[in-house]
């Protein structure tokens, strides 16, 4: 699991999927994880995919990296997990923190007092994964990729 992690943690850009009675929708969202491969985003609550959490929190997730001179590296997570917004303030600071370190940008933009406060109906979104597929060409060779259940 820790190559996962490792994985997570240096990319930016996840693709994540949702649905509700009209359907299935997709969206990408700048993101961070946290060493237990939490994942992090901040959205407002008004896009059509925030508006599908809502009503149903659970979510499939994708980012894949590759090597462009070498078509047999190749990584990627695909995953299941729940996804809600957080509340409470400590978890906000814990979210935010995760994301200043990938977005250092962001440290004018948002901060606990910005989200709690709801300013543009921005929230910290957090999903915690339920099921990941990590392929990895590097480490799994002909076997490509490795499940896991995360409880």
């Amino acid at each position: 699991m820790k190559n996962v992690l490792d994985f997570l943690k240096n990319q930016r850009l996840m693709a994540i999927a949702t649905s509700d009675e009209r359907g299935p929708w997709i969206a990408n969202v700048y993101f961070s994880a946290d060493e237990k491969g939490t994942i992090y985003f901040v959205s407002s609550i008004d896009t059509r995919h925030s508006e599908m959490i809502l009503k149903n929190q659970n979510i499939a997730f994708s980012t894949a990296w590759f090597d462009p001179n070498n078509q047999r590296n190749r990584k990627s997570v695909q995953g299941l997990g729940a996804c809600r917004p957080i509340k409470n303030p400590i978890e906000i600071a814990a979210g935010i923190k995760l994301l200043y370190k990938n977005f250092s940008d962001l440290r004018d933009i948002f901060t606990v007092e910005w989200i709690v406060a709801n300013m543009a109906s921005s929230r910290i979104w957090k999903i915690s994964p339920t099921y990941i597929k990590y392929w990895d060409d590097e480490l799994y060779g002909e076997d490509e990729s490795k499940e896991f259940i995360i409880s």
